[in-house]
C-alpha cells in the first residue's frame, strides 16, 4: 500500500461536536474512508446522496449566480491504520466526507485529524483511481480554495455529528442545516435571497465592532418557518439554520431556550420581517441575559457595523 499523503498543518482548540480520543496510530486507512468502509465511506455517501446534492446544489447556484457554495457533509468513524499497514477498528478516526456541487458538476473529498486529536493536523489520503468513485476525488484544499472566492456556503450535513470546529477555521461565511430540514427545494432559493439581503447590511463581516455580536433571522418558505442564528467567529458569520416547528408554548420556548444556548454575542439583532410568535420569549431571554437586543426589518437601510 502506498504511503503517499499529504498534510495541512492546522490546530485548532478541542471541538464541542463530538469527543475527539487521541489515538495511539497517527493516520486513518485510506482506503477505508474512501471506499472500503461498509459503505461508510466517501463512496457510500456520493452514491446515498448524489441525487439529492446535485439537486439543491443546483438550487443553491443557480439562485446565488454561483456567489455561493453548497457542501454536503457526513461524519463517519474509519479504522486507523499502522506502520505495516494493519488496520485498528478499536481506534477509529473521526473523518469528515464531503461532496462540493461545482458549476456543472461536484467534486468529493474527505478529511480527518492526526491521532484523531482535535489539535493534530489535518490529513487527506489519495485513494483509488478515477473510476473509484461517481464525483473526483480531490484534496481538501482544492474545494476550500474554490469556497474562498464564494460570498457564502451553505453546508448541509447528514444525520450524524460533525466539527463545527473544523468548518469554522476552514470557511469563511458560513451556515449549517440538517438534511431534511429544508422541506421544499425551492425553498433553497428563498434562502438564499433571504440571506444575500442579510449580508448586504454589512460594510464588512470582518470588522472589530462586530466580535460582541450575534444575529437571530427568521424567514418564510413554502409552508414553513426557518430560524438561522448566527456568532461572529475569528471575524466571519458561524451559523445554523433550523425549521420553526414549535406549535405550542412549551415548544416554541424550548426552541428558544436551546438557540440561546448557542448565542454568544452580548448585542443580538432580531432580522426579519416575522419572528413567528417568538418575540416575546427572545426578548425575555435576553433580559435574563443582560443582552442588548436591536430589531431590525429587512427594509432597513442601516448597517450592522454602524454603532448602535
Amino acid at each position: 500500500m502506498k504511503k503517499l499523503f499529504t498534510v495541512l498543518l492546522l490546530s485548532s482548540v478541542v471541538s464541542g461536536s463530538y469527543a475527539q480520543v487521541w489515538h495511539q496510530n497517527r493516520f486513518p486507512s485510506q482506503e477505508s474512508a474512501t471506499f472500503d468502509n461498509n459503505g461508510n465511506d466517501l463512496r457510500g455517501f456520493i452514491n446515498k446522496y448524489k441525487s439529492d446534492f446535485t439537486a439543491k446544489g443546483e438550487k443553491v447556484n443557480d439562485a446565488s449566480r454561483n456567489d455561493w457554495g453548497y457542501l454536503a457533509i457526513k461524519n463517519v468513524k474509519t479504522p486507523g491504520i499502522d506502520k505495516k499497514g494493519n488496520l485498528n477498528y478499536f481506534e477509529s478516526f473521526d473523518v469528515t466526507l464531503a461532496m462540493y456541487k461545482t458549476g456543472t458538476d461536484g467534486k468529493a473529498t474527505w478529511w480527518s485529524r492526526e491521532h484523531n486529536s482535535a489539535k493534530g493536523p489535518m490529513v487527506y489520503f489519495k485513494a483509488g483511481d478515477a473510476t473509484t468513485l461517481s464525483l473526483p476525488n480531490v484534496k481538501y484544499t482544492e474545494i476550500l480554495n474554490e469556497l474562498a472566492t464564494k460570498r457564502f456556503t451553505l453546508v448541509e450535513y447528514a444525520d450524524t455529528m460533525y466539527s463545527r470546529n473544523d468548518l469554522d477555521i476552514l470557511l469563511k461565511n458560513w451556515a449549517v442545516v440538517k438534511n431534511g430540514t429544508i422541506k421544499n427545494v425551492n425553498d433553497y432559493k428563498t434562502l438564499v435571497d433571504f440571506y444575500n439581503k442579510f449580508l448586504d447590511k454589512f460594510t464588512s463581516v470582518n470588522d472589530a465592532v462586530l466580535e460582541d455580536k450575534s444575529f437571530i433571522t427568521f424567514f418564510k418558505g413554502t409552508g414553513a418557518n426557518y430560524a438561522g442564528y448566527f456568532n461572529m467567529v475569528n471575524g466571519k458569520l458561524s451559523g445554523r439554520i433550523e425549521l420553526i416547528d414549535a406549535p405550542f408554548e412549551r415548544d416554541r420556548i424550548k426552541f428558544v431556550d436551546d438557540m440561546f444556548k448557542k448565542i454568544t454575542g452580548s448585542t443580538i439583532y432580531v432580522y426579519g420581517d416575522e419572528t413567528f410568535g417568538l418575540e416575546r420569549i427572545i426578548v425575555k431571554h435576553a433580559d435574563k441575559a443582560n443582552a442588548k437586543l436591536e430589531m431590525r426589518k429587512t427594509t432597513t437601510t442601516r448597517k450592522f457595523n454602524q454603532d448602535i
